[in-house]
């Protein structure tokens, strides 16, 4: 299966949140998860090879996409080969809209987008969703609160929540604003990050299981 990480617009945790979820995951599956680090920072991939010194056993690996690649699956079949995998195939790509990564984004069972109730990640989530429409894409859309602070009236939210749940299913429970997110690191997590993630990322597993009839 291939669940994918991607949003519009940088900033919203995006990369934060598929570390805790691959990590999450790991916890709570036997099956093999492969991660794959299309962001043009790299940011997954490094953080994961910074965590070798902390001598802690590896939870998956990670890949890169070299930046001269014009099309990460231009043979097509391994990208078929990832769908139709037992094995949970974790993909982080880059907040901006790029075509190379169009195939991932049609072919993936589920792509996990990460928004803010801030006027620019509203409208940039919007257009994220309408490119995923002229794309055709047939993932089902799973959208997250980040960085949510409970303590504060969005004065968008019920608007944006309207208009989200057009497209896909917004999870009840948000990622509220932690600062334990910001020190995360590949090989963990520890009980305050798993507390701050726990609740959406059940709801979230337990919507992938529903939809794919298995359990991860």
């Amino acid at each position: 299966m291939i669940i994918t990480f991607a949003t519009q617009k940088g900033g919203t945790g995006k990369t934060t949140l598929a570390i805790a979820f691959a990590n999450y995951i790991s916890a709570i599956s036997e099956r093999k998860i492969n991660v794959f680090d299309f962001d043009y920072q790299k940011s997954f991939y490094h953080k994961w090879k910074e965590d070798e010194i902390l001598e802690i056993q590896k939870l998956y690996n990670v890949e890169t996409i070299g930046e001269e690649e014009e099309q990460p699956f231009s043979d097509f079949e391994t990208l078929i080969e990832l769908k139709e995998s037992d094995e949970i195939n974790l993909f982080d790509l880059a907040g901006t809209l790029d075509a190379k990564y169009s195939d991932l984004l049609i072919y993936s069972d589920f792509i996990v987008i990460p928004f803010e109730y801030s006027d620019v990640s509203a409208k940039s989530t919007l257009v994220f969703v309408n490119f995923l429409g002229l794309l055709e894409s047939q993932a089902e859309r799973i959208f997250i609160r980040s960085k949510y602070d409970k303590g504060y009236r969005y004065l968008n939210q019920e608007g944006m929540d309207t208009e989200i749940t057009r497209y896909g299913i917004l999870l009840k429970s948000p990622v509220f604003k932690r600062n334990c997110l910001q020190t995360i690191d590949t090989r963990k997590l520890t009980y305050e990050q798993k507390y701050a993630v726990k609740n959406a990322f059940n709801e979230l597993v337990d919507y992938i299981n529903e939809i794919l009839k298995i359990n991860l």
